[in-house]
């Protein structure tokens, strides 16, 4: 019964950490939508990873790209999606990510190989669709099965969940694949903490080019993965 002086709502609500009927039959539509949504970008993009070249394949990366933005942007802010520089203090971040890109090449000089491990790849000037591709893997990452793992099971088990698929995905080039275990639980842990895509693009870019300059094509295949790297 509802107080004339402190006016009740007649839906249910959470009280005392009880779902209520109501707050029950919501939650369960969300929690279907997040698992959809993820399974079926994440089933486009390894579609892409997957299939030749061809007009098909094509319609699949377009799918892909208006899938994600479509979701992203359609529930959450820019701020949510990691679009803006931490507020916190990024420079850890950037500290770690150049020192490891510097010690990456450094290490395989030690060791008595050549860096650039591969003559002529990559081309410097080349590099740039790399860079744009480093932030299009960490929006991919975070702010698409980051925040809705988040939603599903939880801020640290979204963690490691993100990092299974981000890595599922690089087969079945296995050195990348070891590689992106470390960088994924890296990229995705900073990213529960500070929430931003920025500052992962940039050490994203700057390991994946340390990579390719410093491990030989013979077992990285040009960093290639799904079907194009059975086909290097």
């Amino acid at each position: 019964m509802g107080s004339k002086t402190f006016p009740q709502d007649n839906a249910a609500t959470l009280v005392s950490g009880v779902i209520t009927p109501s707050a029950g039959i919501s939650a369960v539509p969300d929690r279907w939508r997040d698992w959809a949504e993820t399974l079926l970008v994440f089933a486009l993009f390894e579609a892409v990873l997957w299939t030749p070249r061809s007009m098909l394949h094509g319609l699949v990366i377009a799918l892909v790209v208006a899938s994600v933005v479509w979701f992203s942007f359609r529930r959450n802010s820019p701020v949510e999606l990691g679009l803006v520089w931490p507020a916190g203090d990024a420079a850890g971040i950037l500290t770690i990510g150049v020192l490891v890109a510097i010690g990456i090449p450094v290490a395989a000089i030690l060791t008595g190989h050549p860096v650039p491990a591969n003559p002529g790849w990559p081309k410097f000037h080349n590099l740039w669709p790399y860079v744009i591709w480093a932030f299009a893997q960490q929006f991919l990452l975070q702010s698409f099965f980051f925040l809705r793992l988040e939603s599903l099971v939880g801020a640290r088990w979204a963690v490691a969940a993100s990092t299974f698929l981000f890595t599922l995905a690089h087969l079945p080039n296995m050195a990348l694949t070891v590689m992106t275990v470390v960088g994924a639980l890296f990229f995705t842990e900073m990213f529960r903490r500070y929430r931003s895509i920025y500052p992962l693009g940039i050490v994203h870019a700057l390991l994946g080019t340390a990579i390719a300059y410093s491990f030989p094509d013979s077992l990285m295949h040009h960093m290639r993965v799904g079907l194009s790297y059975w086909r290097f």
